[in-house]
Parts: C-alpha cells; structure tokens; sequence
C-alpha cells in the first residue's frame, strides 16, 4: 500500500508544478466567468465561438447579449440577441435555424426563443487589401541576390513572397 502511494507521489503527470506556463485563457476564466454568468452565460463559449456557431454571415451582423433561463431551470430560454436595424428582418426570418444551431451547439434544448434587440454593433476591424505596386528591376534584383534564384522550395517561395511585401511597404 505504502509503496502504491509513493509511486503515485513520483508520477509526473499526479504532480503540481509550482512555476507552470498558463494559457491567457486560463488565467483570465475567473474573471470573465462572473461576468458572463451575470449576463446568464454559463458557458463563455457561446460569445466566443458566436461566428462558429450560426456562420460567418449571421454573426457579423449578430451578436449575443444575454441568456436568459425560467427560474430554477437551464433548458427552454431566451437568447438576447443584439443586431443593426437593418438586419433585423433577416434574422427574424432565421430565428428557429439559429435556435437549432445554437441547440446542437449546447447539445441540448438550451435555447427556445430568440429575442432581438437592434441597436448599434461594435465597430470591427476590417482590413482593405491594398493594391500592389510592381517591384522595381533594381528590386526584383536585390530580393534574388537575398533570397536565391535556384531551385524552388517552398520555403524559398515563401521567403520571396516576404520580401516582395516588405519591399513594396518601403522597408528597404
């Protein structure tokens, strides 16, 4: 017996590190974890993976406020979603398509009502792709001076693609 628990004592796997990396995610859960049960989530997967669950086109005009169940029970609740005026028609036409995603999401009944909210969305980050400018030959010249012009791998292929990028930005 006593040597059962000293074997369990020297596994790597039953020990405690004191000084062990942690994710930001995991270092962050308490904090959020209030915060989202407040707002009636108790999972904060469902804010987070938002444009998994219901798709790319519904969540970038979407996006859930609160989750709100009858008292003493978690199945059966309204989901508060918040969406831009204009949308709104739309996602009322698709309200029990969300449901039932939101539903095999959860894996079970979650969710029976969608409720929606229009008001303004946060402001997203969008990137505009700019145009390219063609490489100069005194450029083209110095990017196959630095990366090589021999066989093609497709690391080298990726270094060129870099350094053609880095070129036409102005870093020289």
């Amino acid at each position: 017996m006593s040597e059962n628990s000293e074997k369990q004592k020297r596994s790597p796997y039953s020990s405690k590190r004191k000084f062990k990396t942690l994710s930001a995610a995991n270092l962050t859960r308490p904090f959020t974890d209030r915060a989202m049960r407040a707002k009636g989530f108790a999972q904060a997967e469902v804010i987070v993976k938002w444009p998994q669950i219901v798709g790319h086109d519904l969540s970038s005009c979407s996006l859930p406020v609160k989750l709100i169940f009858p008292r003493g029970e978690r199945v059966g609740g309204t989901l508060v979603v918040r969406c831009e005026s204009a949308y709104a028609p739309l996602l009322q036409h698709q309200t029990t398509r969300i449901t039932e995603m939101i539903n095999t999401f959860f894996g079970y009944g979650a969710v029976a009502k969608i409720s929606l909210q229009q008001g303004p969305m946060p402001l997203q980050a969008r990137r505009f792709k700019q145009s390219e400018r063609a490489l100069t030959s005194e450029e083209t010249q110095k990017l196959e001076t630095l990366v090589g012009d021999d066989e093609a791998s497709p690391l080298k292929t990726a270094l060129k693609n870099l350094g053609k990028q880095v070129l036409i930005k102005g870093g020289k």
